[in-house]
């Protein structure tokens, strides 16, 4: 027959366990985020105060040491005399985020906190809180002191103006979806102090006997307790992220959950069951607990894995198609490791097929040539993605055949077709454009060093060749298509960072939305020609001009819309419009000095050449040519100063 006194007071054990798993789990995942939010600082407190005095409570009903439950018990009141000031604390911030920041309120969270503090040490030095022990089975607890009803009367009045602070944050709320938050956050912060009060104080009789009525309240109390902790979870981890939609906050919370507490809980539930029926299984405790937690483990993390993506769906609310898509270009994306791989495999079978010592690709970047991946002996690897031909041949695509040599260029380096199949010769390679497939836009070249027979391709083996061609085009292409998605993406992050941290700006109040023009003014740091000489080093793309604070400037702005809204080549454009205006008038020249700072400009940043191709383009050494650049920056962050300049008095004219 069951035992309900046992089966219920283990039920609420387990119950216990999981607040406290799952609470503590709560607050290593707010950590990161406290460091900034005070709403989420607030909330870790006021649940790290919560799951603390479970914890004490666990303690508690299971010490086998009689004479430290009291000690545990006055510890206990650590978390309880802490709970009313942290949730003081925490509707403070809350009405905080709609505008109605108060400094009084603020000195107001410390003095209760200080009040809490002198309730723990009269709990924990004195006898005027609590004193005595009433050893009740599974729920002993100490008996009420005089100062116990005045910590009562103290902690309904927190509670009371808390929610009353509360409900002048849902008040204050104009959208309907954060007055509808705010409600639930009222109602669930309620269960604080239900939680934790000691209501067994009240109880002094040793011999009384607890019914089955108060386990089974208990249970639902905590039941209740474990529910409505994790919608205020819910409701409060929004604060901390509002520059992520709700989706991604929902689905990585649930995510953290499921890997993190839940798998938790699950183990430590199987391993109380398989602990107390051990016997029954003929096993010893510690085989069956080894046993247990092994298994629980694996199948928790089998189950996650199997069914991530249809949950991943149901919380993400997935049948959005824009969603799908998303999902299905994470599993296709074509990495860089990936695409050498493939070309590696490909070059590898070509020279093989083909009899040739090596072979090599070159696709070409906006920052210039680039080798991509080379097999065999090659003369000099760097050589491919700087050679002046090759970036010759990228400007003028395949009709770069009959070249005038240039100055000190020798014959045998000028690129000739070798037959009407569009190979060029070079060196002693041949050299096979690569376009896209519509044939119009050059992605590189394919090198294919002269064959040891030394004779053309067979008909098989030009069909082979052709095929080789077609698979290496195909995968850059593929590769291409990619980095413009990556740098599409790159460029509006800015743009969906600040739209969504308005928008949940404007869910709490108009009287927190940011205001645009109180953002620093870039322009006037002094950093700022350090910021243009980063920018131009990436000029092509980077983190340096993809996240530069050079972004924020008005002029790129304005120039987003002539640019398709992607702020990292509305910026590119302006640093282009800078250095074009240090380009002087008449005829280029190469060595003149009043064209030597818009030369370096060129070469350097938008060509892309190395410092010692630079300089001996420019017949000078590499020291001057740095000082000329250090020059020349600070010409086109000056220029860039005045373009904003402008701009703001255009601005402030309208």
């Amino acid at each position: 027959m069951i035992n309900w006194y046992d089966f219920l007071a283990l039920l609420n054990d387990v119950l216990q366990s999981a607040i406290v798993v799952f609470g503590a789990s709560i607050v290593l995942y707010n950590l990161p985020y406290s460091l900034t939010d005070r709403v989420t600082r607030a909330f870790t407190a006021l649940v790290g105060f919560v799951i603390f005095v479970y914890l004490i409570e666990i303690l508690v009903t299971h010490t086998n040491a009689a004479d430290f439950v009291e000690t545990w018990l006055r510890v206990e009141w650590f978390g309880i005399a802490m709970v009313p000031a942290a949730m003081f604390h925490l509707s403070d911030a809350i009405l905080g985020t709609t505008g109605q920041s108060s400094p009084r309120r603020r000195w107001l969270v410390r003095v209760f906190y200080l009040v809490s503090a002198v309730f723990i040490g009269l709990a924990l030095f004195t006898d005027w809180l609590v004193f005595g022990l009433v050893n009740l089975p599974r729920a002993p607890h100490l008996v009420p002191g005089p100062a116990f009803f005045v910590f009562t009367a103290y902690s309904l009045l927190l509670t009371g103006v808390s929610a009353w602070l509360v409900w002048r944050a849902r008040s204050r709320a104009i959208i309907q979806a954060a007055r509808v938050r705010l409600t639930i956050t009222l109602g669930c912060l309620m269960v604080a102090p239900l939680a934790v009060y000691p209501y067994l104080l009240l109880t002094t009789n040793s011999s009384i006997n607890l019914a089955l009525a108060f386990w089974l309240l208990l249970v639902l109390g905590n039941l209740l307790v474990g529910f409505l902790f994790g919608i205020l979870t819910l409701q409060i981890v929004y604060f901390a992220t509002s520059s992520s939609p709700e989706r991604v906050v929902r689905v990585r919370l649930y995510k953290y959950l499921a890997r993190v507490p839940l798998a938790a809980t699950l183990v430590l539930v199987a391993y109380i069951l398989v602990q107390r029926n051990a016997p029954l299984l003929g096993l010893s405790e510690q085989t069956a607990a080894a046993f247990t937690i092994v298994a629980a483990v694996i199948l928790v993390e089998w189950v996650i894995h199997t069914f991530k993506r249809p949950l991943e769906r149901i919380f993400q609310l997935d049948h959005d198609p824009d969603v799908r898509r998303i999902q299905q270009l994470s599993e296709r994306i074509l990495t860089t490791r990936e695409l050498h791989d493939f070309l590696e495999g490909l070059l590898t079978t070509s020279c093989n097929s083909l009899g040739s010592p090596a072979a090599f690709v070159v696709a070409f970047t906006p920052a210039g040539p680039r080798l991509e991946k080379a097999v065999g002996q090659l003369i000099d690897e760097e050589a491919f993605s700087h050679d002046p031909l090759l970036v010759d041949l990228f400007r003028n695509g395949a009709a770069a055949k009959n070249e005038t040599p240039a100055d000190g260029e020798s014959e045998q380096n000028v690129p000739q077709m070798v037959d009407d199949r569009d190979m060029i010769q070079w060196q002693d390679f041949w050299l096979r454009p690569l376009y896209d497939h519509k044939q119009h836009e050059l992605l590189g070249i394919l090198g294919l060093r002269q064959p040891v027979k030394g004779v053309p391709f067979t008909a098989s083996e030009q069909q082979f060749f052709d095929h080789l061609v077609n698979q290496v085009a195909i995968a850059l292409e593929d590769r291409f298509l990619q980095q413009q998605v990556f740098a599409a993406v790159e460029g509006l992050m800015p743009q969906i960072t600040a739209f969504q941290q308005r928008r949940v700006a404007a869910a709490a109040g108009e009287a927190s939305l940011p205001a645009y023009e109180d953002a620093p003014q870039i322009s006037d740091d002094p950093g700022f020609s350090g910021f243009v000489k980063d920018a131009l080093s990436h000029y092509w793309g980077g983190p340096k001009l993809s996240e530069s604070p050079l972004l924020s400037l008005h002029v790129v702005q304005e120039a987003l819309e002539s640019n398709d809204g992607n702020a990292t080549k509305a910026l590119r454009d302006i640093l282009e419009r800078a250095i074009e205006q240090q380009r002087p008038g008449g005829d280029r020249s190469w060595t003149s000095p009043e064209w030597i700072l818009y030369n370096i400009l060129e070469l350097k940043f938008v060509e892309g050449r190395k410092v010692r191709d630079v300089a001996r383009r420019l017949a000078m050494s590499e020291s001057d040519l740095y000082r000329k650049q250090r020059v020349a920056i600070e010409n086109v962050a000056k220029t860039i100063l005045d373009m904003e300049k402008e701009n703001g008095d255009l601005s402030g004219g309208d």
